[in-house]
């Protein structure tokens, strides 16, 4: 198969934004094109479930095929999408993410809305470049080659300006990587991270002020697959940026996390309030708080706001952003779940509604797992990562309703997105009869999380079929749970029962497990 020349039509990109076609019902991931090229391609590897090729002619280009406006682009890996039309790269993130929610979480849910980026060039405030051989630049797409950069289409105007001032200077063969960040005021902090000390920069730190840069950083690095080390010096001018959001204001050190998109942010946490619905005096829980942003948004409708965060440094920066935003919040370093029941258990405090903005690997298990326990009235998940947001929805489902998804385009041109969704707590009662026939009242324990009714009503309300007592107690006995003696059972020895079908059967077993049955 390898080396002979093939033809297909893309029909879908992978995670990473790669082309996608099918030999004979098989995937081959390419290395180019967009959705709807004609092209001929060569296999370049067998991996038996799927093929990795690589694109040789593009014999028809795709109607939404566009020219990409950055001479870097055949080669870097920053950008996915940059010669594909961006309202057909919102379509395909929607389709992405409701596929990816459907299939891991198995429920029946969509993306309501995809809320575009006002902004699809010069929205990063944050840029990390590689140095190699005296050479700025980013890594290749699946490679840990160098492409030299010196402009950025998705940096803002002085972030260029510093990046072009850097590829002229003369002591790059000890720095190993360059990161830019920039403000609302577009004043920019530079962190240069190497193994040693850097000399000779004052030949161009006038260049740089000039710049606009207000903040330089020396940050010692001996880990191999970090940005940067622990230990951060500042060489130049001011000890942090101040950053905006709404009427907020936020102090960004060299490595605080921050939404690299700004103005897109805004809207996103705007929406998150908006799910919330905060009211006065409530008590509202922010986990993963990272510097406060949300827990601040949160606090400023005068609810009463714990940030829980793992970062001992975040946290140290959240509280002083609610104290320079004169705000009332409680910060706590730790792990989500442990806080959560520490002050529960202590203080006698439970929170009314959660938000998580967790990172890409999504929550811990045992969070997950305490959510489900304590079934709060609302919670907003706020993720970068679609397949763990569903497999964490996969488990809260148990407990908790989707009630709505929409996705942000905080990186316009690749494949990353940030969806936010809505979920609130189950009310057993709408699925529930409180109504006990006489002959229900004698049961096992087992039998008394739920009666015969109770799990029919269940799954005719969530799966929209009905299931016979019969069906129920043979699903009991396969899951083991103990029946009365001659409960359900035939009236004689050679009488023929239907068998559960399957369907009917997982139906009935997500109703023992609602009812914590098994």
């Amino acid at each position: 198969m390898k080396n002979k020349e093939l033809i297909g039509q893309i029909i879908d990109f992978d995670y990473k934004g790669m082309g996608m076609t099918k030999l004979d019902d098989i995937p081959v991931f390419l290395d180019k094109g967009v959705i709807g090229d004609k092209v001929s391609y060569t296999i370049t590897k067998d991996k038996k479930s799927f093929y990795k090729g690589r694109v040789t002619k593009i014999l028809k280009k795709s109607k939404d095929r566009v020219e990409s406006p950055c001479k870097y682009f055949n080669k870097c890996g920053g950008c996915d999408f940059l010669n594909y039309k961006y309202e057909k790269s919102l379509d395909w993130k929607k389709q992405s993410v409701n596929n990816k929610l459907q299939r891991i979480s198995e429920l029946d849910i969509k993306v309501s809305k995809v809320n575009s980026s006002e902004k699809t060039f010069n929205y990063r405030n944050n840029m990390q470049f590689q140095v190699k051989n005296g050479k700025i630049g980013l890594y290749m797409k699946n490679s840990k080659e160098i492409v030299p950069i010196e402009h950025c289409l998705m940096q803002s105007t002085n972030a260029n300006k510093t990046l072009k001032i850097l590829t002229k200077f003369k002591n790059l063969e000890k720095i190993k990587t360059l990161g830019i960040r920039t403000n609302y005021k577009d004043q920019v902090m530079l962190i240069i991270s190497s193994k040693e000390k850097i000399n000779k920069l004052n030949l161009i730190l006038g260049d740089l002020i000039d710049a606009n840069v207000v903040s330089i950083y020396e940050n010692i690095n001996n880990r191999k697959n970090a940005h940067y080390g622990d230990e951060f010096n500042l060489l130049y001018g001011q000890e942090y940026l101040e950053e905006k959001i709404n009427k907020l204001y936020y102090k960004l050190s060299p490595a605080s996390f921050f939404q690299v998109n700004r103005e897109q942010a805004e809207n996103l946490y705007n929406k998150a309030m908006e799910f919330l619905q905060v009211k006065e005096n409530e008590k509202i829980a922010d986990l993963y708080s990272g510097v406060g942003t949300l827990s601040l948004e949160i606090a400023s409708r005068k609810a009463q706001t714990l940030g829980v965060e793992i970062v001992e440094e975040a946290i140290e920066d959240a509280r002083i952003n609610a104290q320079k935003n004169k705000l009332q919040a409680r910060f706590i370093c730790g792990k989500s779940e442990e806080i959560l029941e520490k002050i529960q258990t202590d203080e006698k405090i439970k929170m009314d509604k959660i938000l998580v903005d967790p990172p890409r690997k999504g929550m811990d298990k045992k969070l997950v797992d305490y959510l489900n326990k304590n079934s709060y009235e609302k919670i907003v998940y706020i993720s970068c990562n679609p397949a763990t947001l569903a497999r964490d929805l996969k488990i809260l489902k148990e407990k908790y309703k989707v009630e709505k998804v929409e996705i942000f385009d905080l990186f316009p041109y690749t494949s990353h997105v940030e969806v936010i969704t809505l979920l609130s707590k189950l009310d057993p009662k709408k699925y529930i009869s409180v109504e006990l026939p006489m002959d229900d009242m004698d049961l096992t324990s087992a039998e008394s999380k739920a009666t015969y009714k109770q799990i029919q009503n269940y799954v005719f309300k969530k799966f929209g079929f009905k299931v016979s007592n019969l069906y129920i107690a043979q699903v009991k006995e396969k899951c083991g749970i103990k029946e009365r003696e001659n409960y359900n059972k035939p009236k004689k020895e050679d009488l023929k029962q239907p068998i559960c079908p399957i369907e009917k059967e997982e139906a009935i077993k997500d109703a023992f497990r609602y009812f914590q049955m098994i």
